[in-house]
């Protein structure tokens, strides 16, 4: 993504500034910046040397990228006052090798042939979800067991990691950082309680001890690449004590539940099988599995802010800011939009793979039900002035908007995608039940239209009641055609006619009124010939 002088500007102090953020494309002047020298010592022109003060200048609107200080937080904005950035090296790319781990890599840890060093999945409670273990078959391949590198006392990050170099393991989807407590041994541990001490950890090719004499040291560049994916067997110590990463023997019980899952732990000597090998995660992986933490963050932060209305007056309510959510909201349904129907079929293929994959991720992390969550928190008032008296007035203002938005996001995760909708479907009682509310019935009639369209098994499941909910809605919203879609996804399935529901639509439909129906007769006619 590329820097970019935005045309909003959230400043309190300056109202000449503008914000600065990240846009995906380099499109217009917005996106670029000239580089001058803040020595004497260097001239326009010259070569830029790392160590180098700067003073960057946007194109688009001749204002210096500035950091200023606006309630207490640092905030990046383009400003006619300056500040000094220095260069400071992090990758060559012309010297990266290919198929070797590098700092700032998110990868799967690997063990044997079908387990992954991962956490408990999103129905565990929190707590739950600090215990790292050894997990066989499926949760190799979700977003709970991908871990971010990142050296430590080294100016170049993203240089290739060797042997006996000090690292940090952070979990992506949680944000915390593998750590060793005295308390609950080997744990995720928040990034403001991780010291250096408890969290540095280092790969070695064997468990035989290394005299001090001979550690290596930092070396500058990009250094010797040692660590191959797939290839090197890798044994994970923990540098401050040299307890050996290994894990206890499982629980006979909880294997007769579920998947094989073995504690990971540190131990002096550990088992001779300890070796890990590396598994790179895709680019588009990792950057879905970091949307999902913020977003998680931000949802969470706001049903425990509903959460907290009305229980104590005296306590003040905790919400996000609501600008933040709706743009939020917004992003993310733009994230999971359907590729363009006028795309050529290959190129198509390939994206609604990617969005499939998106899509999966994120049920497979609990997205599905914190939108639930939301949806119920919010709906527990009756309009717009009833949440504004308890939330007040911009949140209020807000309300309708973001209800909408929760539904259309719900539909986005789950259109196209067979496997999400058949799942949802079971919340088809939740979801009709919804359509009383006049404000949101838009958006619950695209959740209902995917659910019926995608999953032919969401058939079987409807009832009298349901069909006649939908259809008091052309009363309500006179002929609307979300409405129509769904009474058309209810008639037909996978080009068969569904006669009890065409039977009850007509019966509830058509008596008494004065209507045109478009019919359509299907030639049904069909030879078999034998081989």
């Amino acid at each position: 993504m590329y820097l970019t002088c935005l045309k909003t500007s959230r400043s309190l102090t300056d109202k000449l500034s503008f914000d600065v953020g990240l846009q995906e494309d380099s499109i217009g002047e917005a996106c670029w910046w000239t580089i001058h020298p803040a020595s004497k010592q260097r001239s326009e022109g010259e070569k830029v040397r790392i160590g180098d003060d700067l003073i960057l200048v946007s194109v688009s609107t001749e204002r210096y990228l500035h950091l200023s200080i606006s309630s207490g937080s640092f905030q990046v904005d383009a400003s006619f006052m300056q500040t000094l950035w220095n260069v400071q090296p992090t990758c060559s790319g012309s010297n990266v090798a290919v198929g070797f781990l590098c700092g700032g890599h998110v990868m799967h840890l690997c063990h044997g042939h079908d387990e992954s060093l991962t956490i408990p999945g999103s129905e565990a409670s929190e707590m739950e979800q600090r215990i790292v273990n050894y997990e066989m078959g499926k949760g190799a391949s979700r977003a709970r067991s991908l871990w971010r590198l990142e050296p430590l006392r080294i100016g170049w990050s993203g240089s290739h990691i060797r042997y006996g170099q000090a690292f940090r393991l952070r979990h992506l989807s949680t944000g915390h950082y593998l750590a060793l407590t005295e308390e609950h041994g080997l744990v995720l541990q928040e990034r403001e309680k991780s010291d250096i001490k408890s969290t540095s950890f280092c790969f070695r090719a064997t468990k035989e001890k290394i005299e001090s004499g001979t550690k290596n040291r930092d070396i500058e560049g990009m250094g010797v690449a040692e660590i191959k994916y797939g290839d090197s067997a890798c044994f994970v110590m923990h540098v401050a004590t040299g307890l050996w990463l290994s894990y206890q023997a499982p629980d006979a019980k909880a294997s007769r539940i579920g998947p094989l899952k073995r504690r990971a732990c540190l131990h002096a000597e550990g088992h001779m099988d300890d070796g890990l090998t590396l598994q790179r995660c895709q680019h588009e992986e990792a950057r879905a599995v970091r949307i999902i933490r913020n977003t998680t963050v931000l949802f969470s932060h706001f049903i425990k802010g509903l959460d907290s209305i009305g229980r104590d007056k005296n306590v003040e309510v905790s919400l996000p800011n609501f600008d933040e959510v709706l743009q939020t909201l917004d992003d993310l349904i733009e994230y999971f939009k359907q590729p363009d129907s006028e795309l050529e079929h290959e190129e198509k293929q390939t994206l609604l793979r990617s969005l499939i994959k998106r899509q999966d991720l994120f049920k497979e992390e609990g997205m599905l039900a914190l939108l639930v969550m939301c949806i119920d928190r919010l709906n527990l008032y009756n309009s717009a002035a009833h949440f504004g008296e308890h939330a007040g007035e911009e949140a209020g203002a807000a309300w309708k908007s973001i209800l909408n938005l929760l539904y259309q996001l719900l539909a986005s995760l789950i259109k196209g995608n067979r496997n999400n909708c058949t799942q949802f479907s079971r919340n088809l009682d939740w979801l009709v039940s919804k359509l009383e509310r006049l404000e949101s019935s838009s958006g619950i009639l695209e959740v209902l239209h995917c659910i019926l369209i995608e999953s032919p098994e969401a058939l079987n499941i409807i009832q009298k009641g349901h069909i006649k909910s939908i259809i008091s809605l052309l009363y309500k919203h006179g002929r609307n055609h979300k409405i129509l879609d769904v009474l058309c996804s209810l008639c037909v399935c996978n080009g068969v006619a569904v006669r009890a529901n065409q039977n009850l639509i007509c019966d509830h439909l058509l008596p008494k009124r004065d209507l045109l129906l478009q019919t359509r007769l299907v030639n049904d006619v069909q030879r078999n010939q034998s081989n």
